[in-house]
């Protein structure tokens, strides 16, 4: 006996009004997907050309900075106000070197710690250098005013008198260099109130220890 297979169940066919009900918002759906689209991409281009790219590359930075050990590589640069500032005329003083922009968002975030790490860190001796990059001297003058900078805010805006020897790929870099001008440490993340601390003491402690003025 011949087996019968059940005929296939066809959908039925869609009215003409359902059909030109759906195809409004299958439109309306590729249209939203082509402005998202456009929003990243615009989002992308303006992080681009404000520096976001520079951020978090940590691996690229340590490779071509100098290394913990080397003799920091002097420079001359200037201040917000348009004062030359050479980095080895605070030889014989622990030196805490920040490179930084107030467009970077790390940077802004660590900003109030590092202030108050400062704050803490000065009356001992330590004298701290801020190189903004990447943005003008009314910037980074207006920025750091804001946020109640009392550290030395230098300027180097297309990295013209300090790329050379820091080629900065990271924001923010802290180089900490002791007072015979020799890196001990490099950090290249934003750090909080107690870890910046931590990390410039080292050089205090150095500046202190017994048979610091030897030789």
């Amino acid at each position: 006996m011949a087996e019968f297979e059940p005929a296939s169940r066809a959908e039925p066919p869609r009215s003409g009004s359902e059909a030109a009900h759906q195809r409004p918002r299958a439109t309306s759906i590729v249209i939203g997907l082509v402005v998202a689209v456009a929003i990243i991409a615009a989002a992308v281009a303006v992080g681009a050309n404000s520096g976001w790219s520079s951020i978090g590359h940590g691996g690229i930075n340590q490779r071509l900075l100098p290394k913990v050990g080397d003799v920091a590589p002097d420079f001359e640069t200037t201040d917000v106000y348009g004062n030359s500032v050479r980095l080895s005329q605070f030889r014989g003083q622990p030196v805490w070197l920040m490179f930084w922009g107030s467009w970077c968002p790390p940077c802004r975030a660590e900003f109030p710690d590092i202030q108050a790490a400062y704050a803490q860190l000065e009356p001992k001796g330590l004298r701290m250098l801020g190189v903004s990059l990447r943005e003008s001297p009314l910037d980074a003058a207006t920025y750091a005013a804001r946020n109640g900078a009392t550290f030395l805010v230098l300027t180097d805006p297309d990295e013209s008198d300090t790329g050379a020897a820091y080629p900065i790929y990271n924001f923010p870099t802290h180089i900490f260099i002791d007072r015979d001008g020799v890196i001990r440490s490099i950090v290249l993340e934003d750090m909080d109130t107690e870890q910046a601390v931590a990390e410039a003491s080292r050089l205090l402690d150095d500046a202190s220890s017994p048979g610091a003025d030897a030789g």
